[in-house]
């Protein structure tokens, strides 16, 4: 059998016991047990050792393993290579012992803050803060149907523009958060700063630093034909992004065109017009390969409330930097058309990595 944490962060060391037990009646003089590692997981030991077995006796090796990409890791076979009393190889043996590690994206200090999240993706946030004060997050301009007690008077004296603040407080707002990723994105880039990477940090970042505020966030993310769906994930976020990750596994990739997300508000049991904000965490090179009427199928279902978000990342490696802003330039008027928006975002998730860990 085998133990180890169900639970990790990238690049976070897990130890790995394995147990092998003799149950028969005769004594194994010795035994070599090899663990069969999943892929993507740095060892820093062999996964194996020399055994002996006397009839009715257990023993046990540890080892330890590093992942290099967020995601499950399934364990499944254990290798007994038995030998005889000389020494010489006898049988060989695998017995399956399934053990899944779930492993979580590095977070760290890389929240955005709600100031940044109300500037880049207008969050509408009204009422009063918790403490009964209002808290000043940012000012913007008036637009018809906003409360008129929030108009900045000193500000229209100023400038003859009016302009009504908005608060920190009360979040009436639903967000849906859509992860999309595609093959590619596992291949640009090295572990543990692949593009998928830094995708998945960006949205493990995106939905704790909204759960800090208490803003509803409904969860999907495309890593096969179909998009898992976490309802309510701010109200137990651990809970969520373990059930989403549970899900994830390294190199698995969405397999359906982005028209898929447009089902999602029905896979959760609501309708398009309960969210405030449509957020899909995507990258310029899974745009330029989408099929234009399938993104459309988006902006017909979202329209205004959807917001594509561009994690930082160094695509101009990749794609020629001039292309690179034509199709930031189209993508953006086809949303802004909609009344949406193509928002990059600032902060960077890349990991500084050396064999020995995070720097």
């Amino acid at each position: 059998m085998r133990e180890s944490a169900k639970v990790a962060t990238e690049l976070e060391e897990v130890e790995v016991k394995v147990f092998v037990e003799n149950s028969s009646h005769r004594d194994v003089a010795l035994s070599e047990v090899v663990d069969l590692v999943p892929e993507f997981l740095f060892l820093s030991e062999k996964p194996s050792a020399a055994v002996v077995l006397p009839k009715g006796t257990t023993a046990m090796f540890s080892y330890r393993v590093k992942p290099l990409l967020p995601g499950s890791y399934v364990f499944r076979d254990i290798e007994v290579r038995a030998f005889g009393p000389l020494g010489f190889f006898t049988t060989q043996t695998r017995v399956t012992f399934p053990t899944t590690i779930t492993v979580l994206p590095y977070y760290g200090s890389m929240g955005l803050s709600l100031k940044s999240v109300e500037k880049l993706w207008g969050l509408i946030i009204r009422g009063k803060a918790t403490g009964g004060m209002y808290d000043l997050a940012d000012f913007r301009e008036y637009t018809p149907g906003d409360d008129y007690r929030k108009i900045v008077w000193k500000a229209y004296a100023r400038t003859g523009r009016v302009y009504v603040r908005e608060d920190f407080g009360e979040v009436t707002a639903r967000v849906l958060v859509i992860l999309d990723v595609r093959a590619w994105d596992w291949s640009i880039g090295n572990p543990p700063n692949t593009l998928a990477s830094i995708e998945l940090r960006t949205l493990r970042s995106l939905v704790q630093s909204l759960a800090r505020y208490s803003v509803p966030v409904d969860l999907a993310v495309c890593c096969s034909a179909t998009a898992k769906v976490v309802r309510s994930a701010t109200e137990d976020v651990a809970k969520a992004l373990i059930d989403v990750f549970s899900y994830v596994t390294p190199h698995c990739y969405c397999s359906s065109h982005m028209g898929v997300y447009a089902s999602v508000p029905t896979y959760m049991g609501r309708q398009a017009s309960d969210y405030g904000a449509v957020l899909l965490v995507a990258n310029p090179i899974s745009l330029a390969t989408e099929n234009p009427t399938r993104f459309a199928d988006l902006i017909e279902v979202f329209g205004s409330r959807l917001r594509v978000l561009i994690p930082r990342f160094e695509y101009e490696h990749y794609v020629d930097r001039e292309d690179l802003e034509k199709l930031y330039s189209i993508i953006s008027s086809i949303l802004e058309r909609a009344g949406g928006g193509l928002e990059p975002i600032e902060e960077s998730m890349v990991l500084q990595y050396t064999k020995g860990g995070r720097k």
